[in-house]
């Protein structure tokens, strides 16, 4: 966390020349730059998922199972976090979401590391915590890029990243720890599509984000309920009042 938090001060203060990279994909002109800000989230996200494996090896529950899926959370919160303490003006309120970015990375690595055991007391807190983590942080992420003004050919490619994290995530909590990489790449692929479409229409950054995070939701939901042995309406239900719900808040939130 120290070494965390070192890279998120320092990036602020330390002014690098950034390297500005032109590419043409299939007739598209990709501008791309890549500076302090760009090099510490990949290192942050890096750095979160070797500590939380070194945390884990020595577990006493963890001996002969994977611990992929306990990088997935961690590495996103530090990518994440990383955005809007990048991009937000350096004043007290800088300084507040940089203590919360804190809590919510000592939150995710201490949930992480019980969720381990299903057997353990905590292991629904740990669940819900690390469910509710993992939609905020989508929620932060699909904001950001939007408050920033990122053009759409970079945009798709982090929500469809996250929107696949936190799937896979979700899906190994409630599966018995069994991976769904199909479900999961399907949730990611609708994200990014719904977020072509709304990328062009008159959405505020917080009515954006409530509207792809009720998408997430509602798709994750329903295929966790299908797996679990529910028939397709029934699976349904909650995942189509959730997302009515969502869309809805967005569109009061969007004409206010």
């Amino acid at each position: 966390m120290a070494v965390l938090l070192l890279a998120y001060a320092v990036a602020r203060f330390i002014q690098v020349p950034g390297l500005n990279l032109s590419l043409n994909f299939a007739g598209v002109f990709i501008p791309l730059q890549i500076d302090i800000d760009t090099l510490v989230a990949v290192l942050v996200a890096g750095l979160t998922a070797t500590g939380t494996d070194w945390l884990l090896q020595d577990h006493p529950d963890l001996s002969q199972r994977r611990r992929l899926g306990h990088w997935l959370l961690p590495a996103m919160t530090a990518w994440v976090l990383a955005l809007p303490l990048a991009n937000l003006p350096l004043s007290p309120f800088w300084w507040l979401v940089f203590g919360g970015s804190a809590a919510l990375i000592l939150t995710v690595l201490i949930a992480e590391y019980v969720s381990v055991n299903r057997e353990y007391r905590l292991f629904t807190s740990a669940q819900m915590a690390l469910s509710a983590l993992a939609f905020g942080l989508f929620l932060i992420l699909a904001i950001s890029l939007r408050a920033i003004g990122m053009r759409l050919v970079l945009i798709l490619p982090a929500i469809a990243a996250a929107a696949f994290l936190v799937s896979a995530r979700i899906h190994l909590l409630r599966s018995q720890a069994r991976w769904q990489w199909p479900q999961s790449l399907a949730v990611a692929l609708l994200c990014a599509q719904i977020a072509a479409t709304l990328h062009y229409l008159p959405l505020s950054a917080v009515s954006f984000g409530l509207a792809l995070l009720g998408l997430l939701y509602a798709l994750t939901v329903y295929a966790a309920a299908l797996n679990s042995g529910q028939r397709g309406r029934e699976a349904a239900n909650e995942p189509l009042v959730a997302l009515g719900l969502f869309w809805g808040l967005a569109l009061i939130i969007n004409f206010l």
